[in-house]
């Protein structure tokens, strides 16, 4: 049986609202009653998830922002990293230039440029389309954690550190051509989290990373980890996992790789997964 469950949270666990299910709750609180430990392993901020997971009281560790910081349950730090400064606020001057609507992670903010929705809504008028990739960044994270910045330079005399940029654009052309000028640096890992991002972080930081340590720091094997997720940021963690669980909304690509799929996040896909492992309750039926 499995000791550890990771799971992802936009996607995976959160449904269309944004919120834990009754179901999906249950089947959590079901697994702990079995001894199985849980965690939480996703691309937003520390604060965010701990904020969220405090809203329906239950215990989780927490692998903030793809695995650049790792919480026990208690709030304990187990690891961290960060990019160099002064190559984050290179990029970030450089991305600002071009009006790239990015969001830039610190220990307690995320900041985004001032102007950044006026430059989304530039963009639409300028590809004549009417869809809103936004709501998947924007929707994701409480607007009290957001800080609007109109002049970066504001950050080279503070110690701020930075653990990750994310970089948004509805112009598919606009955001590859972006993309493959910070992975041909071969100094970062380079991932998206969904349709119209990518992400910018320290080399070495992943969820599969931070899934490892957090394993053995627990002394359980990884071959008693079950991992959840929806997205090409859940890769990693699909690699150390012994179990790898795709959400019946991931692309055909990451099922492919996924020793299971399980149903859609907005049908209770992580509480079907869990039922799946671990057997149903006394009198409920699959």
């Amino acid at each position: 049986m499995i000791k550890l469950l990771a799971m992802d949270m936009d996607g995976t666990l959160l449904n269309k609202h944004r919120e834990i299910s009754w179901e999906n709750l249950k089947a959590l609180r079901y697994a702990r009653s079995k001894g199985v430990i849980l965690a939480i392993a996703s691309g937003r901020a520390f604060f965010d998830i701990k904020s969220k997971m405090r809203e329906v009281d239950i215990e989780t560790h927490l692998i903030g922002t793809n695995g650049a910081t790792i919480h026990t349950s208690e709030g304990k730090l187990l690891g961290a990293d960060f990019l160099n400064r002064s190559e984050a606020l290179q990029i970030v001057k450089e991305l600002v230039e071009q009006n790239y609507y990015i969001g830039v992670y610190s220990e307690h903010h995320i900041y985004v440029p001032e102007k950044g929705t006026e430059w989304l809504r530039d963009e639409l008028h300028r590809l004549g389309i009417n869809e809103d990739r936004s709501v998947g960044f924007q929707g994701a994270t409480r607007d009290d954690f957001y800080r609007f910045v109109d002049d970066w330079s504001m950050f080279e005399n503070r110690d701020t550190e930075f653990s990750k940029i994310i970089i948004f654009s509805y112009d598919d052309e606009k955001l590859n051509k972006a993309r493959a000028i910070y992975e041909a640096k071969h100094r970062y890992n380079i991932v998206s989290s969904g349709t119209g991002n990518f992400e910018i972080m320290p080399p070495n930081v992943s969820k599969g990373n931070a899934l490892d340590h957090l394993a053995h720091y627990l002394g359980i094997p990884t071959s008693q980890v079950m991992a959840i997720g929806d997205n090409y940021n859940d890769l990693s963690m699909f690699e150390v996992a012994g179990i790898a669980v795709a959400m019946g909304n991931a692309d055909d690509e990451i099922k492919a790789v996924c020793d299971r799929v399980t149903t859609n996040y907005d049908v209770d896909g992580v509480a079907r997964a869990i039922y799946e492992e671990l057997g149903y309750p006394d009198g409920e039926k699959a």
